[in-house]
């Protein structure tokens, strides 16, 4: 048993040479000459490499690095990727739901409701002049208060219910 530990530490601190390393790695050598210009990988000598730190050093490479290093891993981009679809998901299913909305649904309904409401207000002077020709102070008070209770009447029978979908029945219908 003390054999193999011996064993196994002495395969750790072997040299290797750069075609070795890349063989063991499964890359070219030019490969290898690479990831040491790029200071991935550190040489001991001339073409020569410890076995043990730098098998390490590309299995933390091609991990995307220390978790304490500033370098992404390609883990993290996993990890965003599964939260950004869970997150897409979860919005496409309130949407599917009826509790949420598109921001250009909601501004096309609102943007229809205000518009209408401008117009019945702005028209209550021409719909009353005629009938309030000639009329007593009070009689003009409450034809005018009935005239602006009217136009704000489609305010108070909004619906949530014509946002998203809706919308292009609701305009097909009227």
């Amino acid at each position: 048993m003390a054999k193999s530990k011996a064993k196994a530490e002495h395969l750790q601190d072997r040299e290797v040479i750069t075609s070795e390393l890349a063989a063991i790695v499964g890359r070219t050598p030019q490969w290898i000459r690479q990831l040491t210009r790029d200071g991935v990988l550190r040489q001991i000598g001339r073409g020569k490499y410890k076995l043990g730190e730098s098998v390490q050093a590309y299995c933390e490479h091609i991990s995307g690095g220390k978790e304490e290093d500033a370098k992404p891993r390609l883990i993290d981009y996993k990890t965003e990727h599964e939260k950004t679809k869970a997150e897409k998901a979860a919005l496409e299913l309130e949407q599917l739901k009826g509790n949420l909305h598109a921001a250009a649904d909601v501004e096309m309904l609102l943007s229809d409701l205000i518009l209408t409401t401008k117009s019945r207000i702005l028209s209550v002077p021409n719909r009353i002049a005629t009938e309030c020709e000639n009329e007593s102070a009070e009689f003009v008070e409450s034809v005018v208060r009935r005239e602006i209770e009217t136009a704000l009447a489609t305010l108070a029978r909004y619906t949530p219910d014509k946002i998203g979908g809706d919308l292009g029945r609701e305009n097909s219908d009227e």
